[in-house]
């Protein structure tokens, strides 16, 4: 009797546990991913079609579709915090006017640099005609035009390639000379164009009304440069690279130019048919006093002296030439283009005539297309034709798995 009761006792706390058991529900809530590269938010619609990048004074000036606009996300900024330190967003006056928007074609590429840019005319979508309005980029103005047709009557345009960010239309020095090369009505002529300007701007303040003045802040002075040439070569393809207080000018089957600032030129690279220096370059850049050129096929050109003298090197990845090259940090880094899944890399030089390449992350880009990548302060970032990037510096360098 005793052991059933204890049974019936067990059994009566069980059946009572069992009654009062809570039942525990799994909720799961979903994380983002975090990726190496996050999005700068304040770009939004076509903004976030960053055509050209350039840093300029603790700023990044963006050449988006359709518009020019200032990030500038560092301590002492002009911009507001509300905004998120862009001139695009929110309720700051954008730094384009309606009335002269930049290049709606994606292919068509503006001179920029630190302290100018060059906006063609023409509607903005195609072939420039002969304009070009001048805009400081430290503030809104109402820019100065460039009249190509009051420097040489024959003129009948400004040369534009339509190519994308590695082949702009022209170029600015770090001095602040523009570039440019033009069409003549003489199309039979063994010769090329083209217009140097220095741009001087010392105003404090942009000129925002054409009551104020008929022309904006900046002061225009220019010459024409007309180069000789064996054959026809006003519709050669040409393309541009500003180099410290130089140019070079690539001239389709015609050789490649120094072009300095006080109008003076050179052929740099010998005669077409035995070339003493780079043909069809692909890319151009300077790192710690030398000069880099990179050639179709694998091929690059070195010169310690600005193009007095090169040396070839052959038997390099082809796909460099692909790619253009920025310094970040103390280590030049090289991005590729028109890729599916465009690479970041550093490329170090191990001695005169070998190279490294490392990869790095990438994730949290997509896919999409390069356009340039610059350094701000602690931060690295990445213009793409579907938003603009960003990175710590301290996690930029990290290698991709």
């Amino acid at each position: 009797m005793q052991t059933l009761t204890k049974l019936l006792l067990c059994l009566a706390s069980l059946a009572l546990a069992t009654a009062c058991k809570k039942e525990i529900e799994t909720i799961t809530v979903p994380v983002d991913k975090a990726y190496s590269w996050a999005e700068v938010k304040y770009l939004v619609n076509y903004q976030r079609n960053v055509m050209r990048m350039v840093p300029g004074v603790n700023t990044l000036n963006l050449q988006e579709t359709g518009s020019f606009e200032v990030l500038s996300p560092i301590p002492g900024s002009a911009e507001q915090a509300a905004n998120g330190y862009y001139t695009g967003f929110g309720h700051k006056v954008s730094r384009t006017w309606s009335s002269d928007p930049l290049p709606w074609d994606i292919r068509n590429t503006v001179p920029m640099n630190a302290n100018f840019y060059a906006n063609p005319s023409g509607y903005r979508s195609v072939e420039s005609d002969t304009v070009l309005t001048i805009y400081p980029t430290k503030f809104l103005d109402i820019g100065t035009r460039l009249h190509l047709r009051g420097l040489d009557p024959t003129a009948t345009q400004f040369e534009n390639f339509l190519i994308g960010s590695r082949f702009p239309l022209g170029a600015i020095n770090r001095n602040n000379y523009l570039l440019c090369g033009y069409h003549t009505t003489n199309t039979q002529e063994h010769a090329f164009h083209l217009v140097l300007t220095k741009l001087v701007n010392t105003a404090t303040t942009g000129i925002t009304a054409y009551g104020i003045s008929l022309t904006g802040s900046t002061q225009l002075s220019s010459q024409l440069i007309r180069i000789p040439t064996p054959d026809q070569s006003q519709f050669s393809f040409k393309s541009y690279w500003a180099v410290d207080d130089y140019f070079l000018v690539w001239c389709d089957g015609y050789g490649l130019f120094k072009i300095n600032q006080d109008g003076t030129y050179q052929q740099v690279n010998g005669t077409f048919a035995q070339a003493t220096g780079p043909v069809g370059p692909t890319a151009v850049y300077k790192w710690k006093g030398t000069l880099y050129v990179l050639q179709s096929g694998g091929t690059i050109w070195t010169s310690t002296n600005d193009c007095a003298s090169w040396q070839r090197i052959d038997g390099f990845n082809p796909a460099l030439n692909f790619s253009t090259f920025y310094p970040v940090g103390d280590s030049l880094v090289g991005i590729t283009h028109g890729v599916i899944t465009n690479s970041i890399y550093t490329l170090r030089w191990l001695n005169a005539n070998s190279i490294r390449l490392r990869e790095l992350k990438n994730d949290g880009l997509g896919y999409v297309d390069f356009s340039d990548l610059a350094q701000l302060g602690d931060t690295v970032y990445i213009g793409t034709t579907n938003g603009l990037f960003k990175r710590p510096l301290s996690k930029f360098f990290e290698s991709k798995q």
